[in-house]
């Protein structure tokens, strides 16, 4: 995965950041308009190489692990 590249993730409500990265906002506005319950709301977030979640999945899945 390229960490450096400026990616998006939908943050819920709740606070939580959604596992899955976008290429663009568009992209992952359309995937949350198809995944909110109703009375939740959600933003999109501009993430770069700093990207919490990304840093998350790199540290249990590093590159050049055996799947």
């Amino acid at each position: 995965m390229d960490r450096n590249t400026l990616h998006y993730h939908i943050r819920w409500s709740s606070t939580s950041l959604y596992w899955q990265r976008f290429k663009t906002h568009a992209e992952a506005d359309v995937r949350a308009i198809q995944l909110t319950r109703p009375g939740e709301t959600y933003t999109i977030e501009e993430l770069d190489a700093d990207c919490p979640r990304c840093l998350e999945i790199v540290k249990w899945n590093p590159p050049g692990a055996a799947d």
